[in-house]
């Protein structure tokens, strides 16, 4: 197996490690509480603007770590990525090693290890309280002064914590009922950066702004109403004192309610935005709140709440913003008259978006989207063709090539252009093995892009191209699917060497992606 969970007692586990970084490079992290690929340096960061953008955000830092891991591994020879589990996995921890190992090299001596610390009864203390209020992990210097001042006894300490890496952690999953008060959050807020639920527990308004971060905020994304509840108390603070702006805290209060995407509804949105003037919120936060409100409504099933989105896209535009986000406030705004069936309006809308940029120095993948959607609702026409030319001409990266490229071949393989449709596919591949890191949306935009070609070869029984098609999209699958190759290999009649050796290999990911998931049951 090239995935391996162990369950160890936590005493254990630093033997464990040390064996296997023996063994050859590791490359480790450890999820004691906040996901394992949240850290990083931070710079000053705007709170509403960091709040709605949180889950964006999140899903960055995830793809620039995976992408960190992939570039390790691509350096060849044994290696192996290791997480150590103390709490229970959570869907983020699984996801992060689901990627990592679809980023194995093959051929090569490399695996994944998880090493979840089995369940124990540490006694509730002072010391676990400030381990979890920084997050699950300290530095050892940090540590060391909190034992100092608190006069923390030394078999008490190697009771409950261990040490990594010059990391202070927990020496096994900490209890629920820990006294957590304001006090200890303060203290620790104090010497390192925290988690928004900590900040949360700050009475300081100026405390609580100064630990705000992006990773924070990203952090928080993923854990309910964290987001709103620190921003609320933020903005509750803020009125009792001049520390921190009312108009910052106020908008960072109704961001936190847009970003924690709880259904909105269309009167909830009028709302919020009615509030934002009174509190005077600044244009250009006010735009973004309006625009993020109508993304929502405009994928809600209601017709009703769909012509909100309508209101608040027209609300963001009123405001003084640039030129590119007017834009965008047209594209979504189409999205939801043709979710109406409002065809015609769609249609105009997204016209006056793409005249909006006409002479704007605009970033290929606004263009890329506006040209492509346009051909959507065009379908069936012959301006449709020319869009999709358009928007491909314009593509300058794998993301915004995958975006057009599957409608593109579709379109030219039922006009008979099959050349062309093979450059498009061919230009795609090339692009997306240059690129540093590819996610799940552009290997579908492959693999159906080479499927399509493989099956138009195979109907003009032209088996050699249809199985030169066929293994350039499932060499590209990096998640496992071991029965849609079985269903090619069918189709063929026959048993290609490479596509035989390409179902071994999706038959052993797709083994190690399930035993992840089951880290989940």
């Amino acid at each position: 197996m090239t995935v391996t969970v162990l369950e160890l007692e936590s005493a254990r586990i630093p033997a464990t490690l040390e064996d296997l970084r023996a063994q050859g490079p590791v490359r480790y992290y450890l999820s004691a509480g906040r996901p394992v690929w949240l850290r990083g340096p931070e710079g000053p960061a705007d709170l509403t603007t960091a709040l709605l953008r949180c889950h964006d955000e999140r899903e960055a830092r995830l793809r620039a770590e995976v992408r960190a891991a992939k570039e390790w591994l691509a350096e060849g020879g044994p290696r192996a990525v290791v997480v150590e589990l103390v709490n229970p996995p959570t869907r983020d921890d699984v996801r992060f090693l689901q990627e990592c190992r679809m980023r194995l090299v093959r051929g090569e001596a490399q695996s994944i290890t998880v090493l979840r610390h089995l369940p124990a009864a540490p006694p509730a203390n002072e010391i676990l309280a400030m381990l979890q209020l920084a997050g699950g992990s300290v530095p050892e210097e940090k540590f060391r002064h909190w034992q100092a001042k608190h006069g923390w006894d030394d078999d008490l300490v190697e009771t409950t914590t261990s040490t990594r890496d010059n990391r202070r952690t927990y020496a096994a999953p900490p209890p629920r009922d820990l006294p957590i008060t304001p006090e200890l959050a303060a203290e620790v807020a104090q010497s390192v950066e925290v988690p928004l639920s900590t900040a949360a527990l700050l009475t300081d308004p100026s405390a609580a702004l100064h630990a705000f971060t992006a990773g924070a905020a990203a952090e928080a994304a993923g854990q309910g109403r964290v987001l709103s509840r620190y921003a609320g108390n933020l903005y509750r603070r803020a009125l009792r004192g001049n520390e921190v702006p009312h108009a910052t805290a106020a908008s960072a209060y109704l961001a936190a309610l847009v970003a924690d995407r709880r259904r909105v509804s269309g009167a909830v949105a009028d709302l919020l935005l009615a509030q934002a003037e009174k509190w005077d919120v600044e244009p250009i936060d006010r735009a973004m709140l309006a625009y993020q409100l109508g993304q929502l409504l405009a994928k809600d099933p209601d017709p009703a709440v769909r012509k909100s989105a309508a209101r608040c896209f027209e609300h963001a535009r009123d405001l003084d913003v640039p030129v590119t986000q007017i834009a965008a406030s047209f594209n979504g705004a189409a999205l939801a008259l043709y979710r109406d069936r409002d065809l015609d309006g769609a249609v105009t809308t997204m016209r006056t978006a793409l005249e909006l940029l006409e002479g704007q120095d605009v970033v290929a993948d606004q263009q890329v989207q506006l040209l492509t959607n346009l051909a959507k609702l065009r379908r069936g026409t012959p301006e449709a063709v020319g869009l999709y030319r358009r928007a491909w001409a314009a593509a300058d990266d794998v993301a915004n090539a995958t975006y057009v490229a599957a409608d593109l071949v579709r379109v030219l393989l039922d006009a008979g252009e099959d050349r062309e449709a093979e450059a498009v596919a061919t230009r795609l591949l090339d692009l997306f093995d240059r690129a540093a890191d590819t996610n799940q949306a552009s290997e579908k935009a492959v693999s159906a892009v080479c499927f399509r070609l493989a099956d138009k070869r195979l109907a003009a029984n032209a088996t050699a191209e249809a199985a030169r098609w066929y293994l350039a999209a499932v060499s590209r699958m990096r998640r496992g699917a071991p029965e849609v190759v079985d269903t090619i290999l069918r189709n063929l009649g026959d048993q290609p060497p490479a596509l035989v050796e390409a179902r071994a290999a999706h038959a052993l990911v797709a083994d190690d992606l399930l035993a992840l998931r089951g880290l989940l049951a």
